[in-house]
């Protein structure tokens, strides 16, 4: 008797758990549907209040008379290539809207970045946390952490290789 009533209760105490956890994706969902446009776009390697790099280089002044003289300038500093690629990929970011729809039960999303559209589909995980992302044409996965998700506002974190990056999104009416 008791072995019935305790396994009745542990079911119940499960399907209950799948229905709460499933309460939050479907919320989650219906926020993220819908057209977002980049705000702002951070690279988070670089500390905001850091002071821009630079570089001493040093120069020959020499006149035609004979005269020789070094000169020590003080230059911004050029970026690696990492640097370039990072700063490349913000500026197409900051260019980039993109689409989160539901059609025939298929959760689709589609970027619009300058002279190209990628599509794929996404699937919410971790309790609306992240969001998984799968594209078409090179069946490339990408996992976004979501910092926070309203009805008007979202901000994504992408970990890149190149470096982390924080989005922060406005919907579009």
């Amino acid at each position: 008797m008791k072995l019935k009533q305790f396994s009745a209760f542990s079911m119940l105490l499960g399907i209950s758990f799948i229905i709460s956890s499933c309460a939050v994706n479907q919320q989650a969902e219906k926020r993220l549907i819908g057209k977002w446009s980049p705000v702002t776009v951070e690279n988070l390697a670089v500390a905001p209040d850091q002071p821009p790099a630079t570089q001493i280089v040093k120069v020959d002044t020499s006149t035609e008379e004979g005269t020789r003289k070094e000169v020590n300038l003080t230059l911004p500093a050029t970026l690696d290539s990492k640097g370039l690629k990072i700063e490349r990929y913000l500026e197409n970011e900051k260019r980039s809207s993109v689409v989160f729809s539901i059609t025939n039960n298929q959760r689709l999303v589609e970027k619009q970045t300058p002279g190209k559209t990628v599509s794929g589909t996404w699937k919410l995980k971790k309790n609306g946390k992240k969001l998984a992302l799968k594209e078409n044409e090179t069946g490339r996965k990408i996992t976004v952490d979501i910092v926070s998700l309203t009805d008007s506002t979202t901000v994504f974190v992408e970990k890149l290789p190149i470096g982390d990056i924080r989005i922060k999104y406005s919907k579009v009416k």
